[in-house]
């Protein structure tokens, strides 16, 4: 292999290294591949451990569009706070968690240590990111300064913010109008790296062009940060700390640069419930993801609890995602809502189904073999 080869194969694999995306077990990834239709990933089922899986990004221009959502790790009621979460993303697992309970009367003082939630000084629980858990700490300070009759209520408002679809949508149209020129900057970089390059060596020789291909990446790589700094700072106002580190990662590695657009995007609409982004950008015509998490939430995976205060905790939280879940998607069409909550269609042999995953099984009873602890359902026309 010659020294342009290896040389090449270098700036490919730096390249190829930022367009993966760790997703944890309580997130899902919306993306858009060539900027075209929408679908969720929860990250390819090969290349992950048992906290989560690596998602392939669009390597290629136009690059696509890509979005993260998170669930809570942790459950909440007028009782206290659970580190358990009945929900279960996609077909990934529960992650592991302890089933810790503090009651808000235990609770002396809430803090964050970047993604780790801490209560009276230690770590109670992992959040997807250091946004999450800032707002889980201020609204556990909050609730458990509360009284005992109106935590019930601020815990429902948290939710119901999180289904803000005015807000989010100001949100989505926000990053559509700053991205799509940096977005071209940073194809157009990869067509010059990877397509232009190439030829240009073949015809002149790695010697002669070494010089002037490394100062284009540098001048291209500064052009694009200094964009990137601008955008960042508008869609980001609060997080200074990360974009600085960002600038100069893109600076001195310039493939780095043309992932730009991703550092942008991929965090803009994780304040909002998972099930508010997906009817903004799969549409309320696909149904098949929100279908999912409501049956999820309405029947449950078998869980290792056995504190009846923390089996309380995390039903009360589960049975209030679920209201919310459903008021959102009731206020949007009350025949999806209806559509969603359906059985599905009787294949005419069967005897019974499960409520989770809609197998159909000629036994009237017992559990399903796929769904842990969900007891299957006989059907009334058998």
């Amino acid at each position: 292999m010659s020294d342009g080869q290896t040389l090449f194969l270098v700036l490919c694999l730096l390249y190829l290294s930022d367009c993966f995306v760790w997703l944890g077990r309580r997130t899902v990834l919306f993306a858009s591949p060539w900027c075209r239709r929408w679908r969720t990933s929860w990250g390819l089922p090969y290349a992950g451990n048992s906290a989560g899986n690596l998602a392939l990004l669009n390597p290629l221009p136009p690059l696509g569009t890509a979005f993260l959502a998170h669930w809570s790790p942790v459950s909440l009621s007028r009782l206290g706070v659970c580190d358990l979460c009945l929900q279960v993303v996609g077909d990934t697992g529960r992650p592991a968690q302890t089933g810790r309970v503090l009651t808000y009367e235990e609770i002396a003082a809430m803090a964050t240590d970047g993604k780790y939630l801490l209560i009276n000084g230690s770590r109670f629980a992992q959040c997807a990111t250091p946004e999450q858990a800032e707002t889980l700490s201020q609204l556990i300070g909050r609730v458990s300064r509360a009284s005992v009759e109106s935590r019930e209520k601020a815990i429902r408002e948290f939710l119901e913010a999180q289904f803000d679809k005015q807000e989010a949508s100001q949100r989505l149209r926000q990053v559509r109008d700053v991205t799509p020129s940096l977005r071209w900057i940073c194809s157009a970089f990869f067509v010059f790296l990877y397509l232009v390059v190439p030829i240009l060596v073949s015809i002149y020789g790695l010697t002669r062009l070494v010089l002037p291909v490394a100062g284009i990446m540098f001048l291209a790589a500064v052009a694009i940060a200094l964009r990137f700094l601008g955008v960042h700072r508008a869609l980001y106002p609060q997080r200074r700390g990360g974009r600085v580190s960002d600038v100069v990662k893109m600076v001195l590695c310039p493939p780095a640069a043309m992932r730009a657009v991703d550092l942008l995007t991929l965090p803009a609409l994780s304040q909002f419930h998972p099930v508010l982004i997906s009817d903004l950008l799969l549409g309320p015509a696909d149904t098949a993801f929100v279908q999912a998490v409501i049956r999820d939430l309405k029947h449950p995976l078998q869980y290792d609890l056995t504190d009846p205060e923390g089996v309380s905790i995390v039903h009360w939280y589960a049975t209030a995602q679920l209201d919310a879940c459903l008021n959102f998607l009731g206020a949007q069409d009350s025949r999806t809502r209806a559509g969603l909550l359906a059985p599905p269609f009787w294949d005419g042999i069967s005897a019974a189904y499960c409520p989770r995953c809609s197998c159909q099984y000629t036994i009237r009873s017992g559990e399903c073999p796929d769904c842990p602890g969900v007891r299957l359902l006989p059907w009334q026309c058998t």
